[in-house]
């Protein structure tokens, strides 16, 4: 029997504040954190790699939630922050996919899928997405869908990216919203 776990205090004797999550986040406020979400979403070289990842089947919320997994492990805004803007950002992500004329998703359908096996699902959809992506086309937006695929194993399934909306928060959305770029990039 092999054991690869850390050793019980490991933790201890690593350098404090050595990983970006473990440091105050750049971003405080909820509306400044929807307005980072939203500009980098609009980029050109993003949105169709986006778009192409909901078009192939990731549902919405798992998309929302391995993007603010990934904020909050690169340090961008805390967990408090992602739970806040999560609707937000979900209603974003549905809106442009609806304005690009995608079909898409906002969950799985059966709601009686274990954990485990709706993560193997989105994982197995994000690889084979990136898989027919062509060389040519493996830019920002490619590198986006893999940080989507390594954040999936630390997502949480159960929490809801859809629900109320502030009009606080409703009103920064909408300055972003205003003007979004559509360069959609044709798949073969």
């Amino acid at each position: 029997m092999e054991f690869n776990g850390p050793i019980p205090g490991q933790s201890l004797t690593k350098t404090p504040r050595n990983a970006p999550y473990e440091r105050p986040p750049e971003i405080a406020e909820p509306n400044d954190a929807i307005i980072w979400h939203m500009r980098r979403l609009v980029e050109p070289e993003r949105l169709d790699n986006l778009l192409f990842t909901l078009e192939y089947g990731v549902p919405v919320k798992h998309i929302t939630q391995s993007l603010l997994t990934v904020a909050v492990a690169k340090g961008i805004h805390n967990i408090d922050v992602s739970l806040i803007i999560a609707p937000v950002i979900h209603k974003f992500i549905a809106s442009t996919a609806e304005e690009a004329g995608v079909n898409f998703i906002h969950d799985f359908e059966n709601k009686e899928m274990k954990e485990a096996d709706e993560r193997r699902k989105v994982l197995i959809l994000l690889e084979k997405a990136m898989a027919e992506t062509p060389k040519e086309e493996q830019d920002a937006g490619y590198e986006m869908m893999g940080e989507l695929a390594e954040a999936v194993p630390a997502m949480d399934i159960e929490q809801e990216t859809q629900g109320d909306i502030s009009p606080e928060v409703e009103e920064a959305a909408s300055e972003v919203e205003a003007a979004p770029q559509r360069g959609l990039m044709a798949r073969g």
